[in-house]
Parts: structure tokens; C-alpha cells; sequence
């Protein structure tokens, strides 16, 4: 009778040990899945905010600088001209783009001749002073900021190449000739273009031909 009492006792310490067992394991199962689960949370909200953040940042504008067009550290040389001239002309450009900036139209014209000629980015844009008059006054004005210049002297006449950077555009070009009058060096012509890199030409060619 006490071997039977025995074996009974010893058969309910071990169910009670294998229901323990089952009971911490699934516990620790659990515990397992949540965790999985948090970090599975924690991953996708981390690739989330990535995205947003990549997103954010190639959506994101950088703000225009609006630069001094009248401090001398681009790259500026000139060929043939006196120190003075050089100066002169300079600051003239300088202030040509200074004034279509703030649309400054009456500052903006002074600086032509008269019987000046503009040329545009677009294959009919070749103005006398009135009609170029008639399409920028209109207008609120636009920005280049010079990135270099070279003028050249040549008997009475000046020519000139500068790049710009436009913040609609980008890399632009202006080049130009100026003449020496009784107010001083004035534009005679100026033309604004927009360089296209080689390895792009017959691609951007090709939609102009359309």
C-alpha cells in the first residue's frame, strides 16, 4: 500500500513539474513574440522614417542666396584694358545685373547705348532697346550671379564673356560688346544664352528640332 502511495505521489510531482515546464515555456514563447514583434515594429518605423527623411530632403528646396554681384573674388581678368577701365566696366556690368534683380528698369537701360541690341535665350529674341523695354518693364525682374568674367579690349570696343548662375537655369552665359561714349562705356549688345554640354547636345538638339 505505501509502494503504491509512493508511486502516486512521485507520478504527481512530475506532472507537476511537466506543467510548470510547459507553463514557463510557453511564457517564454510569448515573451519571444512579443519582442519579435516590437522589434519588427521598431524596423518598419525606422525604414519609415528613412523614407521620410530621404523624401523630405530630396523634395526640399536649398533657399536662394542673394550674393554681393559687387565683391571682386570670382574670377575676373581682363586683357588690353587700363586699371580704371577695367573697373569701370566691372562695376558697370555688375550693376546691370544688380537692377534687372530688383527690376530696376530706369537704372537697367542707362547702362546700353541707345542703339543697343539684346539677344535672348530664344531664337526670336533679337530687341532693339524699345522692345526690349516692352518685355522687361512688365516684369519683376530676374537673377544671374556672376561666377566669372574676361573682357578684352580691342581699339574703342570692349568685348566681354561672363558665366552666370541662375537659379531657374542654371549655368547661363552672357557675352557682349561696349563702347566708349561721352557718358562712358555703354553696352552696344548683349546676349544671353544657355551652354549645353557636349555629351547632351544632339539630345537637346533633337527636342529643339520638334
Amino acid at each position: 500500500m505505501q509502494s503504491i502511495i509512493h508511486k502516486l505521489g512521485f507520478i504527481a510531482v512530475l506532472l507537476t513539474t511537466v506543467s510548470a515546464f510547459d507553463i514557463n515555456a510557453n511564457s517564454l514563447q510569448h515573451l519571444d513574440s512579443e519582442t519579435t514583434a516590437e522589434q519588427a515594429s521598431k524596423a518598419v518605423t525606422n525604414k519609415s522614417n528613412q523614407q521620410t527623411l530621404a523624401s523630405e530632403l530630396s523634395s526640399d528646396e536649398t533657399p536662394a542666396v542673394i550674393t554681393n554681384l559687387n565683391q571682386v573674388d570670382q574670377a575676373l581678368d581682363s586683357q588690353g584694358l587700363t586699371e580704371e577701365d577695367s573697373h569701370n566696366v566691372n562695376g558697370l556690368l555688375n550693376q546691370l545685373h544688380e537692377s534687372a534683380m530688383s527690376a530696376n528698369w530706369e537704372s537697367y537701360f542707362s547702362l546700353y547705348h541707345p542703339d543697343a541690341i539684346f539677344i535672348g535665350t530664344d531664337a526670336n529674341e533679337r530687341w532693339n532697346m524699345e522692345q526690349f523695354k516692352q518685355y522687361a518693364t512688365p516684369t519683376n525682374g530676374w537673377r544671374y550671379d556672376l561666377q566669372a568674367r574676361h573682357l578684352l579690349q580691342i581699339g574703342d570696343v570692349i568685348v566681354f564673356d561672363e558665366q552666370l548662375y541662375s537659379p531657374s537655369y542654371g549655368i547661363s552665359r552672357g557675352t557682349g560688346a561696349l563702347i566708349n561714349t561721352e557718358q562712358g562705356w555703354k553696352i552696344a549688345q548683349y546676349h544671353l544664352s544657355f551652354p549645353i554640354p557636349n555629351d547632351k547636345a544632339k539630345r537637346i538638339t533633337s527636342l529643339i528640332k520638334q
